[in-house]
């Protein structure tokens, strides 16, 4: 027996007495829910839900059987930044994002110059991204059934501890090659711990009607951050080496952690579960599985991550080797490109509620053919302008969706299900490095041209042959 929803069809959240009672309607308009009784649907389960409190009577699943039907929430502006918690999520994030894109940079950079080869430039970005595919599951269940605020101070701390042991490796002389690969994934399995635990608490530091808003405001920091932080690890690795740009990463990293220990610990407490741990974590992806629209737009954040986004990677050869831009050239590169994020951002904040499915499919099909465009390049300012574009396409299509995902979650399964949409970025490390060997043995342009067609071309199949996706 699933939840019992409202009448905008927002599913019914429990309770700490395990009663269903209605979520906040999600659109602009609506003040009041009324709620209606639950009703058996075919097929769906009638055992106790992990969201219930240990000992309560018996609710029901969040599993849905039927579609959903994401709604926006009322975009709101700059509401979200009026709540004291959200305002310290979202500076942490901002900060977290810079660090990260920073560490692309570095990380990219270092390998390169250590031992010139695209294929150890592949296995870093693996071991990066490796930890996403094989721990993001399970941490979402720590952040479903843990204190979420706690569990986010740990994987600040911890990720910020890696970054200054690279720094000092690289001080003392003795950085090596699987040094790099090995802290890379060790920051890589904290980080899986960092972003459900922000994405969980996003509903507990702001009303549901403003959720929207508060989500478009997070994208339009990580892509700020995704303009601080290469620009930063560029001038740093130009005037003072790699390791200043690491020392630069690691005091971001503090300052997360620092915002993440000012936010409301009311806010971030967790209730007992009556399920194990395993049962809680295939609630998770029962609720993916079964809900066609939610699955839809997971498989399409699963696609590009393992054919488009990995270009990151390949940045290095292109500022070195073909544009011979060096370190400057490539902070410069991912400088625009977070530039252009950001106007992306601005653009999804002022996008219409409705017909979302279009600025995805747009957004997504642009993306693909940008980065046919920049393989094709051989003029730095032309490539700038086009990772500029690259820019705005990539946010579009990663704020709307990303935002459709969590309006469509019930807040108790929010955890699990961001870490499925996670553990799609775990799909990244799985191209990245086939791709690293391809690009020693034909060209990074050839390979990156090669990508961006076939990622247009099953884009457009996978839309035309999936009816979710279409009602959007």
């Amino acid at each position: 027996m699933r939840t019992g929803t409202d009448l905008t069809g927002q599913p019914a959240e429990e309770d700490e007495e395990g009663s269903a009672t209605p979520t906040p309607a999600a659109e602009a308009g609506s003040s009041s829910a009324i709620q209606t009784a639950p009703k058996p649907a075919a097929g769906a389960s009638t055992e106790p839900s992990a969201a219930s409190a240990g000992g309560g009577g018996t609710t029901a699943t969040a599993t849905p059987a039927a579609p959903s039907a994401p709604r926006r929430g009322r975009t709101g502006g700059l509401a979200p930044l009026a709540s004291p918690g959200y305002r310290y999520l979202f500076i942490g994030t901002t900060l977290t994002m810079a660090g990260y894109f920073a560490q692309v940079v570095a990380q990219g950079w270092l390998i390169y110059d250590l031992t010139g080869s695209p294929t150890w430039l592949g296995i870093v970005s693996f071991a990066n991204g490796i930890p996403m595919l094989v721990l993001a599951l399970p941490a979402g269940v720590l952040v479903d059934r843990l204190d979420r605020r706690k569990v986010l101070i740990f994987g600040q701390a911890m990720t910020a501890l890696v970054t200054f042991v690279l720094a000092g490796l690289i001080v003392s002389g003795l950085v090596q090659a699987w040094h790099v690969a090995v802290l890379t994934f060790l920051a890589g399995s904290f980080f899986v711990l960092i972003i459900p635990a922000r994405q969980a608490l996003l509903p507990t530091v702001v009303e549901r009607p403003a959720l929207g808003a508060a989500i478009a405001l997070n994208s339009a920091g990580t892509n700020f951050g995704r303009v601080i932080g290469p620009s930063l690890a560029g001038l740093a690795i130009a005037a003072f080496g790699a390791a200043a740009s690491f020392v630069l990463q690691g005091v971001g990293f503090l300052g997360s952690l620092v915002c993440a220990m000012l936010l409301p610990k009311h806010a971030a407490s967790s209730r007992p579960r009556s399920r194990s741990p395993f049962q809680s974590l295939l609630e998770g992806i029962q609720y993916v599985w079964r809900d066609p629209t939610v699955f839809a737009l997971m498989l399409l954040q699963a696609i590009p991550a393992f054919l488009i986004m990995p270009y990151n990677q390949l940045l290095p050869i292109f500022a070195r080797d073909i544009l011979h831009a060096g370190p400057e050239g490539l902070g410069t590169l991912m400088t625009v490109m977070g530039v252009g994020s950001v106007l992306g951002s601005v653009i999804v904040v002022a996008m219409p509620p409705r017909r979302q499915f279009t600025f995805l499919f747009v957004a997504l099909v642009g993306l693909a053919l940008l980065l046919v465009a920049f393989s094709l390049s051989t003029s730095l300012l032309l490539s700038i302008g086009i990772m500029a574009l690259i820019g705005v396409a990539q946010s579009i299509y990663l704020a709307t969706n990303n935002t459709l995902v969590q309006l469509a979650v019930p807040d108790a399964l929010q955890g699990r299900v961001m870490s499925v949409y996670m553990t799609t970025w775990g799909l990244m490390p799985l191209g990245a490095l086939p791709q690293g060997v391809l690009a020693d043995w034909f060209g990074a342009p050839a390979v990156l041209g090669g990508v961006g067609l076939l990622s247009a071309l099953i884009v457009v199949v996978m839309v035309a042959r999936n009816p979710a996706l279409r009602r959007l």
